[in-house]
Formats: structure tokens, C-alpha cells, sequence
């Protein structure tokens, strides 16, 4: 009985063969922007789920509070070093307490073995890393050589397989084997090789190193609870059947215990929070291990995206499925006299739209895997993991949907065919009931493309607003380079100012801490001019040396810059500081002095314009600069753009002379900057990318209807054409519909997108105002290709011979 089912409908859809093409082709697209949609986010939210114990896993958060106001002032996943070891001694009922200090980016060095050269790599954001050996009791390695126990020592070591390889060869060769951190002048003994963890993970790091020998030389004081870094991190491990509900409300009272706030006059309360490791990958919390990845509203938003297109395309099928039923209605009227009931004739076209969907899905596997490749670049060029079953699951899920969606109510249309009616071909569009139905899912279709388009214009707009609002600072031809910390090579800094000078394509040079716009900053609580009480909000600290100003190009606007001192006496501060701290103009704050917990009554000598030292998601916040040589990471070149190739040439000669032991690392500072926007680049470029297909899928829909159209008013067409019609007059004919209906799909889409897009830009301190070109481009682009779509049948309609239609009369 089914291959006969199947059998009828293959002949069914070969007969419609241009149609069957259409849905088939529509549908494929919609499902395979589905299945990619569901690949990215099954992707996102598998990240740590290959470690066993991953629902007892948390990392501990620091959250900031002002006293005054109860507003956030700071959000780190970092903790005081000193927290772990009291985490142990305070809740002795959790399982596991894991200390790790993430080192960023770092320089490697393998002493030469038996007549080998020595090695040196510079290894990426989140390869390495202090780890107590509780980490790896904490997640799940595997060992290949080794393994963590010996990392109670100090000055040892584990790797990852990758870096065995590269390093020494084999994972076996590195036992044992010596390796050494530029930044940390000690040999490390390689004890442990594990293999290397999945791409979804955010625990990327290839070398950890022996958490003992970190914390050797560290004195915990009182202070150190005020003290928190991002690169401080503690993992726990609570036992089975623990609830964490009842630790976390033991934390205020850990808070009150140890970081003694009331004593100490803070502006500010602290508190601990902690974060389940599954929804670590999704927080916006990014801590030392971030790159590309979606929030949790970003993949609630693909997935609503991902449900549009497949709407869309069932839309399609729904409107040209029930339009060619009419062609079939003496076929269900014979059916019915021949005693076909309606459960019958409905299971008929179910299996029609079962075979086309099949085929879809066919086509959709090999669009999605051919498109692979370029979604895994758009999202970060990390592979995507493709877990087999539950893709298959959910194509076969999908499969199920979309038939029971896209064929139902077509086929009990045609199941409600009165036999009578049909046999005397009088059956029609119009008499079906289906023309007021049509219209509405193509008003649903075009409201769906049309937000799409609406919010793909605006993402444009507030990305091209990120590039081109000025920062405040000189960004372009800016070169940051890398510099050892180390002090015997820190005594170098003043040899290597002069060697840059001396390059002709240098306009400047700098040494600082950070250049003026950075995804983080060093927060510091601070006492204003003598008070005893902190103040209520805290300061963004930036280090750098005298000349830091001119090369960034950064402006004073009152008083003067600092006198080079070794000793830090003075400092200067920004417009937003003087606004917070509500004096009445510029000048008035000169003369105060500030004082931090390390440094007392420094004086303010003067202040600069405001520039954004942080991404425009953020305001800009009260930056204190310290002319100060100390803290001292970059190297900072203003270049003049002519000859570019030729300078930097030059500046990694000057600078490997100098420093012929140290890997010369640089990036230009316009990069940087533009990487702080890579999230929102990705948004902007997905919206374009399914923007298109919506309407893309739109468009084959009324590709089809105008064809069915052009079929079903062949006659008329003739008629009007023998009555004197002009070619135009036809085509608006065919046109004027899906003009009005378009028109009615901007009226329902334009506040619907001006609300959700505004809701998106208010998560951007700095944005654009959405005005009225974007919703005017947006329903102009859709009535432009939608008259694209219907033009070309529209125009053949209109140019055919009215004799032909008109010869059978």
C-alpha cells in the first residue's frame, strides 16, 4: 500500500517537475540553514561536557557593589590568591579546591639536548598556566606519558600532546625534558603528558606549570583580599549529592569574615558567586580563556532565526501546494466516486510532501556540508563538532515536523474537494478558500525577511558607527610590541627608545603599561584629597612614560603632564573623572591629591580629554595616569605610513639586536581594537547571511504563484490583451498583489524591528539612533527583488500570443 503511495506520488511531483523543483529547492535551503543554525548552538552549549563530574564543577566569581547606589562596579572571574587555601580550611565539605593563575600568551625555551639547538616558541592567549594538581582531579585528562601527581614540587610540569610533538617529537620523548618560561628564569621538568581536550572546551591551555613555584615567594597580607585579578581563578568541586544553594548562601558571611570592608572604609561590598561550569561558555563573564563565542541571547536569537527560515520555507510549499490542487481536482474526484475516503486522500499527499521533504533533506546535507567550512570561519575558525546522532535526531525530528506542517493543511484541502464540483472542473483557487490564507503566510513570509533585513541594516550601521567614532586617541599606524618583563632586560628599555629614534619611519615612541583602549583595566579603589573614607566608585589605572601622551596623541586640557621622577609624586586624570567627582570645571581638581592602598598623596598636575579606554560597549570610565616606568609591558611606535614594509623591517632588526633571546611579537593597535568587535561582526554578518536566504526562499515562493497565475489567467491575459491591454498594464496586473502585500508585511515588521533592534543597541553604551532610511531601504529592497521575482513570468505572460490562450474558445 505505501509503495503504491510512494509510487503515485513520484509520478505526481514528475508531472510538476518545475514545481516540485521550487519546493524542493526552498525547502532544502530553509532546512539546511536549520541544520547549521542547530550545529553552531549544539556546539556552544556542549562546551565541558566531556568531563564527568561537570554538574558539581563551579568556578567562583568576584561581583563589586556600590555602597552608595548598589550599582556594579566590577565583575571578574578572578579571586585573591590568598581565597583557595581558606576555601579549603573554611568548607571542608567540598570535594576538591583548585587554585590556577592563566600566564596569556608567553615565550618558550628548550635548552639543546645532545648537540640539539636550543628552541624557542611563542605560545597564544590561554596556553599556559600555574594549576594546582587538584585541577586535574577536578576535570578530566587524559594521560598519555605521566601524570599530574608530581605538580606538588615545585618546578614542575605537564603538557599537551600538540606540544610534545612539537617540541620534542614524541609525547614519551618529553618526559623528563626541560622547558622554560622567559618571563619565569627556573627549568621546569616535564612529569606529565595529557592528550590534547576537544575543541569545545574553554580550558585551552597546552602547558601548565606547578602552581608551588607561583606562590613560592608570595606573602599573603590582610591587603591581598582588595586585591583581585582576572587571571586568578579557583575551580570547586562539591560532593555528590551537595547543594550548591547551601554554600553560596554560607559566602556572605566567608565575605564578612575575610575581607573586612566595615574596617577599611571601601566604597564598595564584594561578592561571591558561583558559576555553574556549563554556563561558563555562555556568560558574559568572559574570563582568561574568551575568543568567538555566542552568549545565551545570541543563541536563543539563531535559534528563533533558524525557526524563521524553516517557517518560511513551509510557507512556500503550503502556497504552492494548495495553488496546484486545483490542477488536481478531477483526480480527487474520481478518487472520491471510486471510494477513497478522506483519511486516505489526506495520507496521499502527506507522502507527497514526505518525498519532497526527503529529497530536501538530501540536498540540504550536502548545502550545509559544502557551507561548513565557511561557517567554522565565520564563528571563530575553530571546527565546529559534529555529534552524528544527534544531527540524525534531529533531521529526522525535523523531517517529521516540517511534513506534518508544510503538507497538512494542503491535504485536507484537497481530502474536502466536493467530488461533484471537481468532476465538473469547477474547483478553483478562489472557491478552495485558499486565496485569503496565501495572502496572509506570504505577509507572514515577508514580515519574517523583512526583520531580518531591518536587522541586518542596522547591525551595518552599528559596526560602521564602532570603526569610524573617534576614540580619542591616534589608532591608526600605532605599533604595539611586546616587551620581556624581566628586570636585567627591562634595564634595556633605554637602549632600545634610542635605537627606534633613529628609524626614519618613527614618529614616536612610548613604553606603557597598555595601550589607551584595552578589553581590560587595572580597577583601583582610591582616598580623594585627605578623606578617610573611600570613594564611591573606582578608577581605571594606566602606566606609562613620559612620552605616552604625544605618541598616542591624546590632548591636556587642563594644567600640565608630570615631571619625570623615579619615584611616583604626580599623576594625571580624565574630563570623567572631574565629572564624578562633581567639581565645577578642569582646573578645579589640579591641586588634589589621590591615594591608593600602595601609594599616598599623589598630586593631580593635570587633566586629558576623554578617551575610550575600553570597548563602546562600555562608557568611559575615570582613568588615572601614572607616569611610571615600572610597569612597563609594550613598547608603543607611531609609524608614518610611507614605506611601511621598510620601517618594520627595520624596528624587528633594531629590536632583535637588542634583544636576540626574546621572539619579537607585535600587532598593530587598529587591530586590536577592531578584534574588540568581533562578536558583533559575526551578528552583523549572520543577520546578512540569513537575511538573504529569507528572502531568497520569499522569492522562490512567488516565483511559483505568479507562474500558478500565470497558468490559471492565461485567458483573461488573452482577453485583455485582444481588448487593447498594454504590456504594463498586465504586468502590474501580476504585480500590484505582491506589492500590497509587502507593503503590508513593513507595517507589521517596522515596529516590530525598530523594538527588537533597539533592545539589541541598548546593550551598547555608545550606538547609533535608528532612523527612518533603514525601514524605507528595508521595504524598498524587499518590493525591488520581489518584483524581480514575478517580473520575468509577469513579463512572458504579458509578450504571449493572445491567439494561443484564445484558440480553444
Amino acid at each position: 500500500m505505501f509503495f503504491n503511495s510512494f509510487k503515485i506520488a513520484f509520478r505526481s511531483l514528475r508531472r510538476k517537475l518545475s514545481f516540485t523543483l521550487l519546493n524542493v529547492t526552498g525547502l532544502a535551503v530553509g532546512i539546511a540553514a536549520a541544520l547549521l543554525i542547530f550545529v553552531v548552538i549544539r556546539h556552544e552549549l556542549s562546551y565541558e561536557d566531556h568531563h564527568s563530574k561537570k554538574d558539581r564543577i563551579y568556578r567562583v566569581a568576584s561581583l563589586g557593589f556600590s555602597r552608595s547606589n548598589g550599582e556594579m562596579v566590577m565583575t571578574s572571574t578572578g579571586v585573591p590568591l590568598i581565597l583557595p587555601q581558606t576555601f579549603r580550611n573554611d568548607f571542608p565539605q567540598l570535594e576538591k579546591v583548585a587554585a590556577t593563575w592563566h600566564l596569556g600568551q608567553g615565550q618558550i625555551y628548550i635548552p639543546g639536548k645532545n648537540g640539539e639547538p636550543e628552541k624557542r616558541f611563542l605560545e597564544p592567549d590561554g596556553s599556559l598556566m600555574w594549576a594546582e594538581t587538584s585541577f586535574f582531579s577536578i576535570f578530566d585528562y587524559t594521560w598519555l606519558a605521566g601524570n599530574a601527581s608530581a605538580m606538588t614540587r615545585p618546578n614542575t610540569a605537564v603538557i599537551s600532546e600538540s606540544i610534545a610533538r612539537k617540541y620534542f617529537g614524541k609525547p614519551e620523548q618529553a618526559m623528563g625534558r626541560t622547558i622554560q618560561l622567559f618571563s619565569f628564569r627556573v627549568p621546569f621538568e616535564v612529569t606529565g603528558v595529557y592528550k590534547d581536550p576537544p575543541n569545545n572546551t574553554d580550558l585551552r591551555m597546552r602547558l601548565a606549570f606547578s602552581y608551588p613555584t607561583f606562590i613560592a615567594d608570595t606573602k599573603f597580607t590582610s591587603e591581598e583580599w582588595r586585591n583581585v585579578s582576572g587571571n586568578s581563578v579557583c575551580y570547586v568541586l562539591l560532593r555528590e549529592g551537595q547543594k550548591v544553594a547551601a554554600l553560596q548562601q554560607q559566602l556572605p558571611a566567608f565575605v564578612k569574615k575575610y575581607y573586612n570592608e566595615d574596617a577599611r572604609n571601601t566604597a564598595n561590598t564584594t561578592e561571591l558567586l558561583l558559576q555553574p561550569l556549563k554556563d561558563i561558555h555562555t556568560s558574559k563573564l568572559l574570563g582568561p580563556f574568551y575568543g568567538t563565542k555566542f552568549t545565551s541571547r545570541e543563541l536563543f536569537t539563531l535559534a528563533m532565526i533558524g525557526v524563521f527560515l524553516l517557517v518560511v520555507a513551509c510557507i512556500n510549499f503550503i502556497n504552492l501546494a494548495t495553488a496546484l490542487s486545483v490542477g488536481r481536482a478531477k483526480e480527487i474526484g474520481v478518487r472520491k466516486v471510486l471510494g477513497s475516503n478522506r483519511w486516505q486522500l489526506t495520507r496521499q499527499f502527506l507522502v507527497e510532501t514526505a518525498f519532497v521533504t526527503f529529497f530536501a533533506i538530501v540536498l540540504s546535507l550536502l548545502m550545509a556540508a559544502a557551507v561548513l567550512p565557511q561557517l567554522e570561519r565565520i564563528t571563530g575558525g575553530r571546527p565546529l563538532d559534529i555529534a552524528w546522532g544527534s544531527t540524525i535526531l534531529f533531521l529526522c525530528l525535523l523531517g517529521i515536523v516540517v511534513t506534518l506542517l508544510a503538507g497538512f493543511y494542503p491535504a485536507m484541502v484537497v481530502a474536502g474537494f466536493n467530488p461533484l464540483a471537481a468532476l465538473k472542473n469547477r474547483i478553483s483557487a478562489r472557491s478552495i478558500g485558499g486565496i485569503s490564507l496565501r495572502r496572509g503566510l506570504v505577509v507572514i513570509q515577508f514580515v519574517i525577511a523583512q526583520l531580518l533585513v531591518i536587522g541586518t541594516l542596522v547591525a551595518i550601521q552599528q559596526m560602521k558607527f564602532f570603526h569610524e567614532k573617534p576614540v580619542g586617541f591616534d589608532k591608526e599606524s600605532m605599533l604595539m610590541v611586546e616587551l620581556p618583563n624581566d628586570s636585567a632586560l627591562a634595564a634595556k628599555y633605554p637602549l632600545l627608545r634610542e635605537r627606534m629614534k633613529t628609524i626614519p619611519g618613527v614618529e614616536a615612541v612610548a613604553f606603557c603599561m597598555e595601550a589607551p583602549s584595552a578589553l581590560w583595566s587595572w580597577g583601583a579603589e582610591f582616598f580623594f584629597n585627605g578623606k578617610t573614607e573611600m570613594e564611591s566608585f573606582m578608577v581605571s589605572r594606566q602606566f606609562g612614560d613620559t612620552a605616552f601622551l604625544h605618541t598616542f596623541g591624546i590632548p591636556v586640557v587642563a594644567g600640565r603632564q608630570p615631571f619625570y621622577s623615579d619615584t611616583v609624586r604626580e599623576i594625571m586624570v580624565n574630563e570623567m573623572f572631574v565629572k564624578k567627582m562633581n567639581l565645577p570645571n578642569n582646573e578645579a581638581v589640579l591641586g588634589k591629591r589621590l591615594s591608593f592602598h600602595q601609594q599616598k598623596n599623589l598630586e593631580i598636575v593635570g587633566v586629558v580629554k576623554d578617551y575610550a579606554n575600553r570597548s563602546f560597549r562600555d562608557a568611559i570610565t575615570p582613568v588615572v595616569i601614572t607616569m611610571d616606568n615600572k610597569t612597563i609591558s609594550f613598547m608603543a611606535l607611531r609609524l608614518r605610513p610611507q614605506d611601511m614594509p621598510k620601517t618594520l623591517a627595520r624596528i624587528e632588526k633594531e629590536f632583535t639586536g637588542v634583544y636576540p633571546t626574546y621572539l619579537y611579537d607585535t600587532k598593530f593597535l587598529d587591530q586590536r581594537i577592531d578584534n574588540y568587535y568581533r562578536a558583533e561582526a559575526q551578528t552583523a554578518l549572520l543577520f546578512r547571511i540569513f537575511a538573504v536566504l529569507a528572502i531568497f526562499i520569499s522569492c522562490l515562493g512567488l516565483y511559483g504563484l505568479v507562474s500558478f497565475m500565470a497558468v490559471q489567467k492565461q485567458k483573461e491575459v488573452g482577453i485583455r490583451k485582444v481588448l487593447g491591454a498594454s504590456v504594463r498594464s498586465i504586468v502590474l496586473l501580476f504585480s500590484k498583489e505582491f506589492t500590497l502585500l509587502i507593503g503590508v508585511a513593513f507595517l507589521i515588521a517596522a515596529p516590530l524591528g525598530y523594538y527588537l533592534m533597539n533592545s539589541w543597541l541598548e546593550g551598547f553604551h555608545y550606538h547609533i539612533t535608528i532612523g527612518w532610511g533603514v525601514f524605507v531601504l528595508a521595504v524598498g529592497l524587499s518590493i525591488v527583488i520581489a518584483w524581480v521575482s514575478v517580473g520575468y513570468k509577469a513579463l512572458r505572460a504579458a509578450l504571449a500570443n493572445p491567439v494561443k490562450s484564445l484558440r480553444a474558445e
